[in-house]
């Protein structure tokens, strides 16, 4: 069951609209919903974006456990503290940008699992109760049986010890290799604060850099810049290295630097998340293998800046530094 709130009073005959399971707790308010539900966490959605949810339904390929994961997500990072602007209300465009986000890889979906497990633990060598039924969209999963095969993996691969319950639920132990590979990922970046920008570091582009800068603050993280290296065929070992050590990175083409193509590529093949953006101006001229992703096209700062905010929180959530 979701863990992040303490829940007292059940709402009979309301479901939530995502994963039809029975809510906690269920408010109906003018323009919008508020929905505290067992699988998929606390979460607002408006008028439109309920009845979006709602259409899912209908459609042969189900892809709803998206978002799922990705409100579960938000009432995980947002236990114990009291910003309400981590539950903004959600219209159903957001909702469709979340759909259009691709899957987490095997690989993935296997560090989110044991970062779960690690963060019911409140030490090493602790036996953690799982509920698989309720917990799949912590690893954006489509079913407890998807969730149920990455716990054995685990175990097989040395991660955690599993066993069972008396009620026949999973209970696992993160071993000292689990513990080990923990910290690699955390040094590694996956689960960074950090934000990167890649872009031409033109004086004619400081408009363009504050705006990136000041958005991504506004989302939570921390933005990484190096002004003092000129985006040509040259990468050095110093970007490569805060590249790495960043959970996204945030491309501007304008001004069609090879550089930032290639820095974009480079977090793309860490399975990261590339957030790209352009000049209107520009945007005609941005390489054609480059064109299949979704691009913020922006005509001027405050539009830039606010369109990257929500696209970062759209994507990842609420970052863990405060604004």
């Amino acid at each position: 069951m979701y863990r992040g709130f303490q829940l007292d009073r059940a709402t009979p005959d309301k479901h939530c609209p995502v994963c039809h399971a029975e809510c906690s707790e269920r408010y109906i308010n003018p323009g919008y919903t508020q929905i505290i539900c067992p699988i998929c966490g606390k979460f607002s959605a408006g008028d439109m974006a309920v009845y979006f949810i709602t259409s899912l339904n209908d459609q042969k390929d189900n892809i709803s456990y998206k978002l799922s994961h990705f409100f579960r997500s938000l009432s995980e990072r947002a236990f114990g503290k009291s910003d309400s602007s981590l539950f903004p209300i959600y219209s159903h465009e957001d909702l469709k940008r979340v759909l259009n986000t691709p899957d987490p890889s095997v690989r993935e979906k296997l560090l989110m699992l044991l970062q779960y497990i690690a963060s019911l633990s409140n030490y090493p060598g602790q036996i953690v109760g799982l509920q698989p039924a309720n917990d799949y969209p912590v690893l954006c999963a489509k079913n407890r049986a998807e969730t149920d095969f990455y716990i054995q993996a685990l175990g097989k691969d040395g991660m955690i010890l599993v066993g069972k319950t008396e009620g026949g639920e999973p209970n696992c132990t993160i071993t000292t290799r689990g513990w080990q590979e923990l910290e690699k990922a955390e040094q590694s970046g996956a689960d960074s604060p950090n934000g990167f920008i890649a872009m031409w570091f033109d004086p004619t582009q400081n408009p363009m850099r504050d705006a990136i800068k000041s958005a991504i603050i506004a989302a939570g993280y921390q933005p990484i810049r190096i002004d003092e290296v000129e985006h040509t065929n040259k990468i050095d070992d110093e970007i490569l290295a805060k590249i790495r050590q960043s959970r996204f990175l945030v491309a501007d083409f304008t001004g069609q630097r090879h550089g930032v193509y290639f820095e974009a590529g480079f977090m793309l093949g860490l399975g990261r998340t590339v957030i790209w953006i352009c000049s209107k101006s520009d945007f005609a001229d941005v390489h054609f293998d480059t064109r299949q992703y979704n691009t913020i096209v922006y005509e001027n700062t405050d539009e830039l800046k606010t369109r990257l905010q929500f696209r970062i929180e759209a994507i990842l959530g609420k970052g863990p530094i405060p604004t």
